[in-house]
């Protein structure tokens, strides 16, 4: 018998790399080709802020890959078994199918345990960082951020334009200083500039020479007949403050930037205010569904593996797409009930799991009376 699942729980854990890498590439791809494309043509980064950038990216592909990934297991292993006897030389040496399908099933609820931890704690806080990397890049290597011939918005505070660039000089340039409605305060047109990055404070330095410009009332910026066009200097130093931007985020970090235990505490303090926390339970609740879908899909995922008999990928890569696409438009409807609490938005979250279980379980009944 420890043969027989070592044997099963070998074939299961090389299928699940396959396919986990294929979803994961995928849906990674999908999402950042356009931003990998843009960082690599246009901000001409190294591959070192790609990687980086991918890896913060793909603990959110994870907690989507994982789940689909061990239903195209379960589908695979066992339809691949199924349709070259082996299941029924099993049963016919008095293995029973329960003991057939243990091994699968322990190692789908090993993969909700780190899907939870991924979905928990690991996802939300590489998402913080991954809205908060350029940020945090234009005070380490602010060159990078700076595109010749575009108008560079991610500064706060500044709108900064250069048609040229080389080392550390910029040509032709121009800078917007901004209030906090993103009215302009000063415009300045320089012959050059010097970037210098100070990272420990998050600070840049932007040194221009030879600048004119004109200013503008801070208390009525939109007045064009206030605006003073006599602006000149020979140097012209900025000192511009990146950290301003850092705590803007963590002051707006969203319900899915938090790990989990912040979100229990978010949800503690709204009760005590005597607010229903709707959106929070539903963001809660959706990470842990999300990772017991490991273990629903692969219920759903054996007897379905069984009955099809097949060893094409193919056709269990698609009925995981067809039974996960199922599942993530039920998580939509969910998110788009957070409003309505009196629906109780988190219990639909659950239906999906509790309906594949369920399903999955009279399957393999059915099977097993067979």
């Amino acid at each position: 018998m420890k043969i027989l699942s070592k044997y099963i729980t070998r074939q299961s854990v090389i299928t699940l790399f396959f396919t986990m890498g294929v979803f994961t590439f995928v849906l990674l791809l999908a999402r950042i080709l356009k931003q990998l494309s843009d960082m690599l043509v246009n901000q001409k980064v190294g591959l070192d802020i790609v990687g980086y950038f991918v890896l913060l990216v793909t603990p959110n592909i994870l907690s989507f890959s994982l789940p689909m990934a061990m239903l195209a297991t379960a589908l695979l292993v066992f339809g691949r078994m199924s349709a070259d006897n082996e299941i029924t030389a099993m049963r016919s040496c008095g293995v029973s199918l329960g003991q057939v399908v243990a091994p699968v099933v322990l190692l789908a609820a090993v993969m909700s345990v780190v899907c939870l931890y991924i979905n928990a704690d690991v996802a939300p806080w590489c998402k913080f960082q991954f809205k908060t990397m350029f940020v945090r890049l234009g005070s380490e290597r602010p060159m990078a951020l700076i595109q010749e011939g575009t108008y560079i918005k991610d500064f706060p505070g500044y709108v900064l334009y250069a048609g040229r660039k080389e080392g550390n000089l910029i040509y032709d340039v121009m800078l917007y200083t901004l209030d906090d409605s993103n009215n302009v305060l000063t415009s300045l047109r320089a012959e050059k500039g010097v970037v210098t990055a100070k990272p420990e404070g998050h600070k840049l330095l932007l040194d221009l020479y030879n600048v004119r410009g004109d200013t503008r009332d801070p208390k009525n910026p939109t007045n064009v007949h206030k605006i003073s066009p006599d602006t000149t200097a020979a140097r012209y130093p900025i000192e511009m403050d990146l950290s301003r931007a850092l705590r803007q985020a963590k002051a707006s970090r969203q319900l899915s930037d938090l790990v989990f235990s912040e979100l229990l505490g978010e949800i503690r303090d709204l009760r005590k205010r005597g607010i229903y926390p709707a959106a929070a339970l539903v963001e809660a609740h959706q990470r842990v569904a999300g990772s017991v879908a490991c273990l629903a899909f692969t219920l759903i995922g054996i007897p379905l593996g069984i009955k099809t008999s097949r060893r094409e990928t193919s056709v269990g890569i698609a009925l995981s797409l067809g039974l996960a696409l199922c599942f993530y438009f039920v998580t939509v409807l969910a998110n788009t009930l957070k409003s309505r609490p009196y629906l109780y938005p988190e219990a639909i979250l659950w239906s999906p799991n509790l309906f594949f279980e369920l399903l999955g379980l009279w399957l393999l009944w059915r099977v097993a009376r067979a």
